[in-house]
């Protein structure tokens, strides 16, 4: 391989244009990025040529998400360039950590899925599976989050601003996309064959991002579609002749992947919103197809080479513009196309009621993909027919079962379309796949039986320990040896050092220096002081009310208000929370500006100097979290235990040796089986039991609750003294009227078990020990081993 330093030196001359005396720290950066790129182009290429050589049984992965963070150091470490990058950087008098502060993050979508979607492709690659994602490349990503007054502003995130240096552009495999338009029958009718004439042709440009396995050969694609105006100009150009008017509608119709919906407006089903999912199923669609016929020549044969996991319910309309493209291009029978379709797709669901349901609109549906709803009412005819014909079903059970919803105003469900078009549908946690089976699609399993299965999410140990807490990695690499990094389960000999007192004071200084880098991170970044001996109480995650931030706010006040009274509260601690409210959701927006008017009052009162403190740290993201997890001390997952389907940050502070507060809810209750509750501090009821509360009034325990009471007390004298305090009232009346996820009525239990916290952190051996307890026991929660059930239970790859 040659030296890193040279291929450095040609990237920052020969394509940034720049010499040592010039070149900014961008310019390094890019030069860095593109040397690292080209020592994995030749297995990239060679990826592709296997696959096309051999022609294996492949995975394509569907997901409107994406969220990777950074690259350039999660590539050098996949690619075995570490060492290579450590020398070249001394050697050029730069440091990696500046060059690596230079790269804006991969940010293209809502935390959730996105990550679970970037953790699985970088398993897919490391574990030589035949794969590809697609999904969408948007010019602005997830919005930037700024704070004016303590409350949330936004603004776009540009993110391709500076260029990327891991995108390539591949303009020869551009897809058609078509909208609107008419329909008719050929040949007069009688024909399941319909044509369509759409009015309206957007052009889908791939944009191809490398996915470096971990120590192998293997380089896999996510393809991000971009959209662009096609050459034509709208049919309506002959009657009006105006260019520049023509011009602007061509402009118009290419703004489709202009902007990423934040996620809360998820419910607003606007025409952008479904141009933009139908885009990216259409443009894929067609390009797994085109692959195909490389070396396959019969469609009939296509699901015995092809699986296609869809990555929620945002993905569902895949289901219907394959039908479309079987019966209309490829000539192919209603029958034969339905049996290919559900062969071909499997759905992975994260709903936990129907309430979370995604719908569209049929009337705009019919409007801009009018054919596709044709195929719906197809589909649901074939549907309800097989459940007539099975037995007595009344209105209500046809009501439930139908695809389609409402009487004046329709609605498509979108998650009925991917469930009935899939050969399998799995959950992301045990708890939510039984709610799944027993709720939300029980009265499917009578009439039609799909395989329904369980994958409980896992996280890119790679990424999340090897990565972001290199320390922590190079202790356990001495302690076990290296193996776990891609055999995750091996992660379990470090238990046999629990209790060894040597490696307790080992972990406890790196735990300690993890808080001092995150000290100097915050106060450099923010100017945000925290006190790195003091217990870092982590709080970082998208803010909404079903995540309860306002439940560990309150606990907050009643620890200060007991405070100012005199009574010892236990231990230093440091709350920090972060997280982005979607910019339509006031209430979440009202507890972020909650929190930080609570760190006003807190911080600036001399009474709690050295005992407590809050922070909120702004614009919360995948490269910012990689640096607050490792410092963690204490996890907060306390969201509504029946609303959270699985999380997956609980798993990332797990791995790094948090202890964690958890309510009893997705992957929570399988870390506790797993890693054991002495590092799972649960409080609160399940799911069933809150489903059961019934006439629940939160304003009589409000009034029963003395700390409670003084807490919304102390926040009604003190809101009108701050500017715009007034503004968080209607989020404190949501509390005392409705309390829909149950913030008060377990607000007892979540002190209780904070205090039990205090006491265990002040025998600091029994606190490390089960730190270390929590890595040795988390290899379940591997993405290596969620893509491995995948491929087992799902894909059936060879």
């Amino acid at each position: 391989m040659e030296n890193l330093s040279v291929y450095y030196y040609r990237y920052l001359r020969y394509i940034q244009a720049k010499d040592d005396s010039t070149a900014t720290l961008n310019d390094k950066y890019m030069a860095l990025s593109y040397a690292v790129r080209s020592q994995m182009v030749d297995k990239w290429i060679n990826t592709q040529k296997k696959y096309h050589q051999e022609n294996p049984r492949r995975v394509y992965y569907l997901s409107t998400e994406y969220v990777f963070g950074t690259n350039l150091k999660h590539n050098i470490i996949n690619l075995g360039l570490e060492k290579s990058a450590v020398a070249a950087a001394e050697n050029l008098g730069f440091s990696l950590e500046q060059l690596y502060d230079q790269e804006d993050d991969f940010d293209l979508g809502n935390p959730s899925k996105g990550t679970v979607a970037s953790c699985f492709l970088e398993s897919m690659a490391t574990l030589a599976m035949p794969a590809m994602g697609y999904g969408l490349n948007y010019d602005y990503a997830l919005f930037q989050q700024k704070l004016e007054n303590g409350m949330q502003t936004e603004k776009p995130y540009d993110w391709l601003h500076k260029g990327h240096p891991w995108e390539i552009k591949r303009p020869e495999y551009t897809a058609t996309v078509e909208f609107y338009g008419s329909m008719h029958t050929p040949n007069g009718g009688g024909s399941q064959k319909q044509v369509w004439a759409p009015s309206e042709k957007v052009i889908a440009v791939p944009h191809d991002f490398p996915v470096p396995g971990y120590g192998n050969e293997t380089v896999n694609t996510l393809r991000l579609w971009s959209a662009q105006a096609s050459e034509d100009f709208l049919p309506d150009y002959q009657h009006h002749g105006d260019y520049i008017r023509a011009c602007e509608e061509k402009f118009q119709a290419g703004r489709i992947t202009q902007y990423l919906f934040p996620d809360e407006d998820v419910k607003r089903a606007t025409e952008m919103r479904i141009k933009q999912r139908y885009f990216l199923v259409a443009a894929s669609l067609k390009d797994i197809i085109r692959r195909y016929k490389l070396h396959n020549s019969n469609m009939l044969d296509f699901d015995k080479k092809i699986v296609i996991q869809l990555n929620g319910s945002r993905c569902a309309m895949a289901v219907v513009e394959l039908m479309r493209l079987l019966i209309d291009e490829e000539n192919i029978s209603w029958e034969d196309a339905w049996r290919i379709t559900r062969n071909v797709f499997a759905f992975t669901c994260y709903v936990t009621s129907a309430e979370t349901m995604e719908k569209w609109p049929l009337y705009l549906m019919e409007e801009i993909i009018p054919r596709h709803t044709q195929i719906i009412y197809e589909i649901n005819k074939w549907f309800i027919d097989q459940v007539r014909g099975k037995g007595k079903a009344g209105k209500n059970v046809l009501r439930q079962l139908s695809i389609i919803e409402g009487s004046e105003v329709k609605w498509v469900k979108m998650s009925h379309m991917a469930y009935l078009g899939s050969s399998c549908v799995n959950g992301v946690s045990s708890s939510q796949t039984a709610l799944m089976t027993k709720k939300t699609f029980a009265p499917f399993a009578k009439y039609l039986p799909v395989k329904i299965v369980n994958v409980t999410n896992g996280i890119a140990a790679r990424r999340w320990l090897l990565c972001a807490n290199r320390p922590l990695a190079n202790f356990i690499n001495e302690l076990i040896g290296d193996s776990w990094i891609t055999n995750y389960h091996e992660i379990e000999k470090l238990e046999q050092y629990v209790g060894d007192r040597e490696v307790m004071v080992k972990l406890g200084d790196i735990k300690h220096a993890t808080k001092r880098y995150l000290q100097a991170v915050l106060k450099s970044m923010f100017n945000i002081s925290i006190d790195a001996n003091s217990f870092l109480d982590i709080h970082c995650k998208r803010i909404h009310l079903y995540k309860r931030q306002v439940l560990h706010v309150l606990y907050i006040l009643s620890r200060y208000l007991k405070l100012k009274k005199g009574e010892e509260t236990g231990i230093y601690r440091t709350h920090i929370f972060g997280g982005k409210a979607s910019p339509s959701d006031f209430l979440a927006k009202q507890i972020i500006h909650l929190i930080n008017i609570v760190a006003d009052i807190i911080n600036n009162d001399p009474l709690t100097v050295k005992k407590m403190r809050v922070v909120f740290v702004p614009n919360y993201k995948v490269s910012l979290a990689e640096k607050i997890i490792p410092a963690a001390d204490l996890s907060e997952q306390i969201s509504a235990a029946n609303r959270e389907s699985s999380g997956t940050s609980n798993i990332k502070y797990a791995i790094n040796g948090a202890v964690t507060i958890a309510s009893r809810n997705g992957a929570n209750l399988e870390m506790s089986d797993r890693i054991g509750q002495d590092a799972i501090f649960f409080f609160g009821h399940s799911d069933n039991e809150l489903d059961k509360i019934e006439n629940y009034k939160p304003y009589e325990i409000l009034e029963s609750n003395p700390d409670l009471n003084a807490v919304f007390s102390f926040l009604e004298e003190k809101l009108p003294s701050f500017p715009e305090g007034s503004m968080i009232n209607p989020l404190l009346a949501s509390l005392r009227d409705m309390d829909p996820y149950f913030v008060l009525y377990e607000f007892d239990d979540y002190v209780h078990k904070q205090k039990s916290i205090d006491e265990l952190y002040k025998d600091r051996f029994t606190w490390l020990s089960r730190c270390l307890k929590s890595i040795a026991r988390s290899s379940w929660f591997s993405g290596d081993r969620a893509v491995h059930e995948y491929s087992k239970e799902i894909w059936n790859l060879e």
